[in-house]
């Protein structure tokens, strides 16, 4: 039943894949990927799940989770309504989220994406395995039709197309197989799926970029949006939003980060790195001079390694600019964004669920401990008033 509801799709989507650059390095093939995959996709037509193990897969697992998470953190969802001025049905127009391990992060994602009320969702994602096709430069589109979600696939959003005809063949690529190979966007989709059965999507990956290349494909990714925004009456935050994927510091000797040490003050230390990091350049009003010194922290502008690794050292400076600048073009103002909840793999207890959620699966991809932890922030935007 699900494959002839998109059968109709079929052509559209094998004339995109099509379209966009070659790259030079063709990396793993299509195959070889998916057999990295927990859920194996439906040709070209559903994109499957690369991770089924820090992921939930199913509805009954998604719910548990998902519902899980809001109880623990309704108080603290409650207060931060209060303190941003939220009424009941007021969304963010974008954030930041982490992607880590649903039993680890879930009561941290939960703060940005149980306040994302918008149909549609610009989806702005990590690309961890960019090396592997040397990509850079170029963000990557897919030409799926529909992305695997618990309770059923999540649609794609026309809005994809129309973005990518504005762009220039240099700015892009449009690969379902980088797409299948990377995790930071499927991890939110149970999130972001719950209660808003019809939203849509249009996932986009980030590589490797300095803020000049950066500025370029903002400037002409905004400027697409605005106009599409402005023809059809849309507004940020109602009917379209921005939601960014990333983790914070990855700390540990596993991960070649350990300037502090490993011991309960070096977490301390560590921790206040990280949410100083937030404070200084995520909150407060949108300011491109924040966000061009966030990339430098993050990152060596020479050659683009890290200097702290943080998984968003591109996503983040990448996804706020466009906000920015699609709010500006619209004429709403300069968003602004508040810390709305920090926390780490060791910070608190595990979303508790039940053994029969972990018999079909729900576990962990990584240990955590004060030798090997990951660093989650959410970060909520506005408008003024």
């Amino acid at each position: 039943m699900r494959s002839s509801t998109y059968l109709c799709f079929f052509a559209a989507a094998l004339c995109l894949s099509t379209s966009g650059n070659a790259i030079e390095n063709p990396g793993p093939s299509r195959a070889e990927v998916e057999a990295m995959m927990g859920l194996p996709s439906e040709g070209d037509l559903v994109r499957g799940q690369l991770d089924t193990a820090g992921f939930v897969v199913g509805p009954a697992a998604a719910e548990e989770v998902v519902a899980a998470a809001v109880r623990l953190e309704q108080e603290s969802l409650t207060e931060q309504d209060d303190r941003l001025g939220m009424a009941l049905g007021d969304g963010f127009i974008g954030g930041v989220c982490p992607h880590d391990d649903h039993l680890y992060a879930g009561r941290v994602y939960v703060h940005l994406t149980e306040r994302i009320t918008a149909p549609r969702v610009l989806l702005i994602g990590v690309f961890h395995k960019a090396r592997l096709w040397d990509l850079k430069d170029r963000i990557v589109f897919d030409s799926f039709e529909a992305w695997h979600a618990p309770w059923e696939p999540m649609r794609v959003d026309p809005l994809r197309g129309e973005l990518i005809a504005t762009l220039p063949d240099d700015a892009y690529v449009i690969d379902n197989t980088m797409h299948c190979r990377e995790h930071s966007l499927e991890a939110l989709l149970p999130f972001l799926q719950r209660g808003h059965p019809e939203r849509k999507i249009v996932p986009i990956l980030v590589p490797y970029m300095g803020w000049d290349r950066l500025t370029e494909i903002t400037d002409r990714l905004a400027s697409a949006v605005a106009e599409i925004m402005n023809t059809n009456g849309w507004l940020l935050g109602r009917d379209l939003a921005i939601v960014i994927s990333s983790d914070a510091v990855h700390y540990g000797p596993d991960f070649d980060h350990a300037p502090f040490g490993t011991d309960a003050e070096a977490y301390e230390q560590a921790v206040a790195r990280d949410t100083g990091l937030a404070r200084d350049h995520l909150e407060g009003a949108l300011d491109p001079n924040k966000l061009h010194g966030l990339l430098d922290t993050l990152v060596d502008p020479e050659d683009l390694s890290y200097r702290l690794p943080w998984c968003g050292r591109f996503s983040v400076p990448f996804g706020l600019e466009l906000l920015r600048k699609i709010a500006a073009d619209i004429g709403g103002g300069i968003p602004e964004g508040t810390l709305l909840r920090y926390g780490t793999s060791l910070s608190e207890p595990e979303l508790p669920v039940s053994a029969e959620t972990r018999e079909n699966g729900l576990g962990y991809t990584a240990p955590s401990n004060l030798h090997h932890w990951v660093g989650y922030a959410a970060v909520g935007y506005l408008l003024p008033n």
